[in-house]
């Protein structure tokens, strides 16, 4: 995790949409799978995190997080007060799946 924040500090900075709880909580579920004790079917290398996660768009817009984990409130920002139980896994399977559907949104990937 240590890492990560070092990595991705101006992300952490100017609290980007990874310092929202349900990003959080997901990108807990992704490093997991970095970790000395994670299941050898699901372990990974910290640079296949780092891959993973290198095109994701950290910005706090709709285009890239509402229906993933966060949405547009009646007064049009975007709100990531949502229940991180109902979104980390929306987030991690994202994060984990670049070519599915939320995985193409965060990246801003057109379909």
């Amino acid at each position: 995790m240590s890492r990560l924040i070092g990595d991705r500090f101006p992300d952490f900075a100017r609290r980007s949409a990874i310092t929202a709880p349900a990003v959080m909580a997901g990108l807990g579920v992704l490093l997991h799978r970095a970790t000395p004790w994670c299941g050898p079917g699901d372990a990974m290398s910290y640079e296949t995190v780092e891959h993973l996660l290198a095109d994701v768009r950290w910005e706090r817009e709709p285009a890239y997080w509402d229906g993933v984990c966060a949405s547009v409130g009646s007064t049009g920002r975007l709100n990531f007060s949502g229940g991180v139980k109902d979104s980390a896994g929306r987030v991690a399977g994202a994060l984990l799946d670049p070519n599915s559907e939320w995985g193409r949104k965060i990246r801003g990937v057109r379909s």
